[in-house]
C-alpha cells in the first residue's frame, strides 16, 4: 500500500478539524510538521543536521546513479534508509556496466543501462521509484 502523500494528510486533518475531533492548535501544529517534511524530503543537495553532514534523500537518490563514485557517496554520506529502492537501482546498473567490455552481448546490455540510467535518475528527480527495464527486479541491498 503507498503511503499518503502530505496533501491527503493535510485533508484529512482539515476534515478532522472540521469536525470536531481536534482543535485548530492541534491542525495547524501538524499543517507546520507536514510542510517541514515536504520541505525536508524535496530538497537535494548536502543539508546539515546535528553537526555531521548528509545528503537529503533526494539529494541521495539523484546522487546514486553518478558514477561508481556517486554511489559511494550516496551510501556512506547518504539517507539510506529512505533511498533503498534508488541505491539498489544505481548498484545494479553499475555492476551491469561492468560487463559492457564483453564483445556485442555487452554492447547490447551497455544500451539497456544507459536506458535504465536514464529512467532511474529521472525517477530520483521526480521523487518517483521507477524500476529500470530488465534489470529493475533484481534486488542486491535488503
Amino acid at each position: 500500500m503507498a503511503e499518503k502523500s502530505s496533501a491527503e494528510l493535510l485533508k484529512e486533518y482539515k476534515d478532522l478539524l472540521d469536525q470536531g475531533i481536534i482543535t485548530q492548535e492541534e491542525f495547524e501544529a501538524k499543517k507546520k510538521q507536514l510542510i517541514e517534511n515536504v520541505d525536508a524530503g524535496t530538497r537535494s543537495g548536502v543539508t546539515v543536521g546535528g553537526g555531521n553532514p548528509s545528503l537529503s534523500t533526494r539529494g541521495t537518490n539523484i546522487v546514486a546513479y553518478i558514477t561508481w563514485i556517486g554511489w559511494i557517496i550516496a551510501f556512506l554520506v547518504g539517507d539510506r534508509e529512505n533511498c533503498k529502492f534508488h541505491l539498489n537501482q544505481a548498484l545494479v546498473l553499475n555492476i551491469a556496466s561492468l560487463l559492457a567490455i564483453i564483445p556485442v552481448i555487452g554492447w547490447i546490455l551497455a544500451i539497456v543501462v544507459f536506458i535504465g540510467w536514464i529512467i532511474g535518475i529521472m525517477g530520483a528527480v521526480r521523487g518517483q521509484e521507477n524500476k529500470v527495464p530488465v534489470l529493475g527486479d533484481l534486488q542486491l541491498l535488503k
